[in-house]
């Protein structure tokens, strides 16, 4: 685990004891946890949870009432936030952490948690927007390589392994690898980096900036970083 406060670690204790307790749990409860796990940092994962702020924007871009999926789960902050707020006919959340998807079936017991390598993950139903906020960058998390995309960062990888699900996406990217400008910025800029490059004329796929979300606001939230991130929107 990176390294945390004495009272994060105090806050992470009392977590614990909710997540390992039998009694149902109310919101205040899910809120309390998602917002003081602390999980294992950066660790083998690259995890980094996506603050609670952020989470209830996302949703404006991932509004769908059908069958959600989100790839990278975590301990299910966005897809909770999905589910408070539009109640989806189902979720699927995927998630390779087993500690994660522990914590995630507490917090959000409505979905279905599926615990392996989103890589790996196939279903012979369809879904009608796929979302997430993966790992970013070149980790090694995974080997598994699908779709049309053959380079190294991870979020690309999942979001062209997004294609297979579902229509649609939404996604939270490091800036650099959205093909945009907005979150921080005076306006609306189209500046595409040689990664998203060679990712969009390998994929066909182009991110837009959906509403336009300005996470720049949220960048001293995350818990072992300080990021600026945009979410994009694909139609596959």
């Amino acid at each position: 685990m990176a390294r945390i406060s004495k009272q994060q670690s105090k806050l992470h204790d009392q977590v614990m004891q909710l997540v390992h307790s039998d009694s149902p749990l109310n919101f205040e409860q899910k809120e309390f946890i998602l917002q003081n796990y602390q999980g294992d940092g950066i660790g083998g994962t690259g995890a980094f949870f996506t603050p609670e702020g952020l989470a209830w924007d996302f949703t404006i871009d991932s509004n769908s009432t059908g069958r959600c999926i989100e790839l990278c789960a975590g301990i299910g902050r966005l897809s909770f936030c999905q589910y408070i707020r539009h109640r989806p006919e189902h979720i699927t959340c995927v998630e390779l952490n087993p500690d994660y998807v522990a914590v995630g079936k507490r917090v959000l017991p409505e979905a279905e948690w599926v615990c392996m390598d989103a890589l790996k993950y196939t279903s012979t139903k369809s879904y009608d927007i796929v979302y997430g906020n993966p790992p970013f960058g070149k980790i090694s998390t995974s080997t598994i390589q699908t779709g049309s995309y053959s380079g190294g960062e991870f979020e690309y990888k999942v979001i062209t392994h997004g294609a297979s699900l579902a229509w649609y996406g939404v996604w939270i990217v490091p800036q650099g690898s959205a093909g945009f400008v907005y979150s921080g910025a005076q306006y609306y800029d189209r500046r595409e980096s040689m990664k998203y490059k060679k990712f969009s004329e390998q994929t066909g796929y182009v991110f837009e900036a959906g509403c336009g979300i300005d996470t720049s606001i949220y960048r001293d939230q995350w818990h072992g970083t300080n990021v600026v991130c945009e979410v994009v929107t694909v139609e596959y």
